[in-house]
């Protein structure tokens, strides 16, 4: 039992704290954010008051779910500082979970769940009078849970206390989804400033790249009913479902990118594939000399425009990959829960979760080979910036960023968020408050961000770390970014 209650403890966390970094929003705004602009719009650099831009680092985290929300009587700062009263402590100090801190929405019958990691490597941009080139690299890492039935959190909390059992149990979706991916990329940068002159600047740039795919787990469930019998036995019927891995580690997939970095690991290459992004960048003014604005810290212009279309591709495994179909439409997959098998699983991980219902299917008959090559589309997006300035040194921009899904079976997920974010900036400082609409626009947050010569620290919703309850999220980012003449 105790085990139990400490795996539903993980999972609320896991579920519920939002560790959103891969908008960047404010750096991504901000006229000194160098070459890291490319990440939302390659035609940034064109417009650069300084002629190179180096990264030498960046890291971010991502947890989204839209169903529960933690609603604890102390703060995130109370819990990193160790001044969690008293009450909710031990004898020994620790923490005591409670069960009833987490929410849930009543009125929802299914949820999505997203995590992700970002690492930003070396980069570098250069402009060479009007043409821009640069290269950079980057590690993305993702678990996408699409379409789960709530009966799903409900069966956790049955598995954890068996005297609250609801027989049979649905516990999800018939259009269940899961996939988790992650890949590197090297990429060159192009770009031409069209217009450049006191009144209009106006840049065109494409950000080419290779993929090197290093893992892949990816299911979809295809009309097949989940029913859990109990806390004894998972039957599934009525459908199909698919299966294609090239390493059925799902967090594996996750983090093997922080690991890495973002440097290039060839000996760990399972797949390869090709992206682009497209982007163009105008500034409105009366005098946007750009001697001057480089030497004096504050760009001129009036009023600022971007638009981009990235993440047009997708990455191929044709390497070390499986595919298996689970086809229980005309008999049922049962898969036994209290076994011994299933326990040494369950305390191993998704790994080994995964391969005893593999097994389990075959011994049943209901086992199917499936090798194709699975092809996943990467997480294309429409990236539309505007940017006001207000007095010298204050602007106010705006970031709409909408999902474009290719209706592919498996792809990347990035999710639609519109964020406003004013900010004051000098080449030597920076300083911004980012309010962002997040989660596809269903969850509202309000961060901060700091930047002191190359060094940038921020978060989207830095708010949620002081305030008691309840928790819709935290987010963090920070790196280095140098701005060269």
């Amino acid at each position: 039992m105790h085990f139990k209650r400490t795996f539903l403890s993980l999972l609320g966390l896991f579920w519920i704290f939002q560790l959103e970094a891969q908008s960047f929003s404010a750096l991504q705004n901000s006229n000194y954010s160098g070459v890291n602009g490319i990440y939302t719009n390659p035609a940034s650099v064109t417009l650069m008051t300084h002629k190179r831009s180096a990264n030498i680092g960046g890291l971010g985290f991502e947890l989204t779910n839209d169903y529960a929300t933690l609603n604890a009587p102390f703060s995130l700062w109370d819990l990193m500082n160790g001044n969690v009263d008293q009450q909710y402590k031990n004898d020994q100090g620790k923490l005591v979970w409670n069960d009833e801190w987490v929410n849930t929405d009543p009125n929802k019958t299914q949820f999505n769940l997203n995590m992700s990691s970002e690492f930003r490597g070396p980069a570098y941009v250069n402009q060479y009078g009007r043409f821009v080139w640069g290269t950079a690299t980057r590690t993305r890492s993702q678990l996408n849970m699409n379409n789960v039935s709530v009966g799903l959190w409900q069966f956790a909390k049955q598995w954890v206390d068996s005297q609250k059992l609801v027989n049979p149990l649905d516990i999800a979706s018939y259009q269940f989804q899961l996939n988790a991916n992650s890949y590197q990329e090297i990429s060159a940068i192009i770009g031409y400033r069209i217009l450049n002159n006191s009144a209009v600047k106006l840049g065109f740039a494409s950000t080419i790249k290779g993929i090197l795919g290093m893992g892949s787990v990816n299911l979809q469930n295809n009309g097949m009913s989940f029913q859990a019998l109990g806390m004894d036995t998972l039957v599934m019927s009525g459908g199909y479902m698919e299966l294609a891995y090239t390493d059925n580690n799902l967090l594996g997939q996750l983090f093997r990118g922080v690991i890495n970095g973002s440097l290039p690991s060839l000996g760990n290459i399972t797949g390869l594939g090709f992206g682009l992004d497209l982007g163009i960048s105008v500034e409105l003014g009366t005098n946007m000399e750009t001697s001057l604005n480089a030497r004096e810290g504050f760009k001129d212009y009036r009023f600022k425009f971007g638009a981009a279309i990235l993440d047009l591709g997708s990455v191929g495994y044709r390497n070390q990959n499986a595919g298996y179909i689970i086809d229980a439409k005309e008999s049922p997959f049962k898969m036994p829960l209290n076994n011994k098998e299933f326990a040494l699983a369950a305390t191993t991980g998704t790994q080994a979760i995964l391969d005893y219902t593999l097994e389990s299917a075959s011994s049943q008959g209901t086992l199917k080979n499936n090798n194709s090559i699975t092809t996943v589309e990467l997480p294309t997006t429409l990236q539309l910036q505007a940017d006001i300035k207000i007095i010298k040194g204050v602007f106010v921009a705006a970031h709409w960023q909408q999902a474009l899904n290719l209706g592919e079976k498996w792809e990347f997920t990035q999710l639609s968020s519109l964020a406003v974010v004013p900010r004051f900036e000098h080449k030597w400082f920076e300083v911004a408050m980012p309010m962002r609409y997040q989660n596809a626009y269903n969850r509202f947050s309000v961060g901060a961000h700091l930047r002191t010569g190359p060094v940038f620290i921020g978060s989207d919703n830095m708010a949620n770390i002081f305030k008691t309850a309840p928790y819709s999220g935290m987010t963090f980012y920070m790196g280095i970014t140098t701005l060269i003449r």
